[in-house]
């Protein structure tokens, strides 16, 4: 049973004319039973994922989506 959909899930912030992307078309799914862990270099997005999978902080992408079960 799925109990996290993450989906196409952007976040950019602007830096003068320029965007950096900290999360850019993240996809992926965590079934029932399932252990995961996230792990990147400083700066990779790893607590702007959770952060957007917890409800704290919204993604930039309208089409982005997280579905908890």
């Amino acid at each position: 049973m799925e109990i996290l959909n993450v989906k196409n899930v952007k976040k950019e912030y602007a830096n003068g004319n320029k965007k950096l992307y900290a999360l850019n078309d993240v996809s992926f799914t965590v079934n029932q039973g399932e252990f995961i862990s996230i792990v990147g270099p400083s700066g990779s997005g790893k607590s702007t994922l959770l952060h957007i999978i917890g409800g704290i902080d919204k993604p930039t992408s309208r089409r982005s989506r997280c579905r908890r079960s």
